[in-house]
């Protein structure tokens, strides 16, 4: 149907050029992985997490890597390739200890947190950080459990419900860390709700327990609860005796889909839905929401959808909640959040984070009146970047927007615009976004740009110096 653009709305955007509002820190919004199977990123996945540029990514360390087959025996040969294929991609990492030894944990039960020898699970530990963060520097944070508050549920075997026994695992594994490497980054406490978080703060604080950063999980459609998560949370950690803890949703995505039944993690998953713009463009949403609160950090989940292999859980999760919970969640209705799809294809989230990663140092002024638009203007390098994202939580509508430059210094310039959009401006094949339109320009102070913006598209506009 051929589009009526002159019958659209109209809104107008402002960016004032000069006028410098604050540093740009897109590489403190960066992504984790890992939680479902032993294996390695392949080398495609590497190739197109370096275009991404992170600092740093957070990774689970599952029992499946089976690093402590017996007593005193430690086995290498899993997790020395897995953990190789992160370094590759120029990160630091986050690791986030699950592991449950069945030599220290023989009996399979999530309610169980306790080894039976704390002594040498602390010397598993300290062997762990030896190796990945001293002999091989990979590691610089490490974080106790993924998810205690709702253990297997949340594809982990740990439930540990209480923020005093929260507290009591993290000091007996955190100890052991600091004492291989004491330039570790400690904390938690990972929950999926972040109603633990506060009563874990404040018994760290009363025993002067070392916690270098605080985190909890969420997800959510609605991107003002990222920012009440992150206001709230940080408003607690103000006042923590000595240095602010860092403050970081480590796991995080929009909410899961609509059930296909009543039964959880029972939802609905076809290919095509992961290939829509509105994807993207309610990810960018989220994350420039959390762009303008206290948050250090936030991880999106995942970087590459990934098969579960039953036969890997089989020691450390019982049979049922193997095929009820990670058997349902990964293989037969996948989530599909992952920047690529398991056989390596880019998603349209993964070109979010791409431009994120590219739009230079210092953030400008920018207004405009519509409430459905969200706009990050940047600048850096010779280079001018917008991003607009058209997007409303229940619906979005076309729009033709005018973007209008204040204060430029005169002459030729290159504009090149880029959209994330359901026609697919990209190659599959490079990873690389294409311009929809790319020609010179040649302006005044005042210079202005008209555009089409397609409900649940993402569109980023550039003015450079030099053609």
């Amino acid at each position: 149907m051929e589009k009526n653009y002159i019958q659209m709305p109209r809104t107008e955007v402002q960016i004032n050029t000069q006028s410098v509002v604050g540093p740009y820190e897109g590489w403190r919004h960066t992504i984790g992985h890992g939680g479902v199977n032993s294996q390695p990123l392949p080398e495609r996945i590497i190739a197109g997490t370096r275009k991404l540029r992170p600092r740093l990514i957070r990774i689970f360390l599952q029992e499946y890597f089976d690093i402590y087959p017996d007593h005193d025996v430690f086995n290498w040969s899993k997790l020395d390739p897995y953990m190789g294929s992160f370094a590759q991609t120029g990160a630091k990492i986050l690791a986030t200890i699950n592991f449950k030894p069945p030599v220290l944990y023989p009996q399979i039960d999530h309610n169980i947190w306790r080894p039976s020898n704390v002594n040498e699970w602390q010397n598993v530990i300290y062997q762990l950080v030896r190796r990945y963060s001293v002999e091989q520097p990979i590691v610089t944070y490490w974080e106790h459990v993924n998810e205690p508050d709702i253990g297997t549920w949340g594809g982990c075997p740990y439930r540990i419900p209480s923020a005093e026994e929260l507290h009591e695992f993290y000091k007996m594994t955190m100890q052991p860390v600091l004492q291989a490497f004491p330039g570790a980054k400690i904390g938690g406490p990972c929950p999926a709700e972040y109603q633990v978080v506060p009563g874990f703060i404040d018994i760290c604080a009363r025993n002067q327990t070392q916690l270098d950063f605080v985190s909890y999980h969420r997800y959510q459609d609605d991107p003002e609860i990222f920012r009440f998560m992150a206001e709230t949370l940080s408003e607690k950690i103000e006042n923590y005796p000595g240095k602010r803890p860092e403050l970081m949703i480590n796991e995080w995505n929009k909410g899961f889909e609509p059930l296909w039944t009543s039964t959880d993690y029972d939802s609905i998953s076809v290919e095509e839905m992961a290939m829509q713009s509105r994807r993207a463009a309610h990810t960018a949403k989220i994350i420039l929401t959390m762009l303008d609160t206290p948050l250090d950090w936030s991880f999106y989940f995942l970087l590459w959808d990934s098969c579960m292999h039953p036969q890997e859980f089989v020691h450390f999760f019982s049979p049922e909640d193997a095929q009820a919970i990670m058997y349902k969640h990964w293989n037969e209705a996948p989530h599909r959040f992952g920047l690529f799809s398991e056989s390596g294809k880019p998603r349209p989230q993964y070109f979010v984070y791409q431009i994120l990663s590219r739009m230079g140092e210092e953030r400008i002024a920018s207004t405009q009146n519509s409430p459905d638009l969200t706009l990050l203007a940047v600048r850096g390098n010779g280079k001018l970047s917008v991003l607009v994202i058209n997007f409303d939580l229940h619906v979005s509508q076309d729009k033709i927007v005018k973007l209008r430059f204040n204060q430029l210094s005169p002459g030729a310039k290159r504009l090149t615009a880029y959209r994330i959009d359901e026609d697919c401006h990209w190659s599959s094949e490079d990873m690389e976004l294409l311009p929809y339109e790319l020609r010179l320009v040649d302006t005044l102070p005042v210079f202005e740009y008209q555009f089409y913006s397609p409900a649940d598209s993402v569109l980023l506009v550039t003015l450079e110096e030099s053609w």
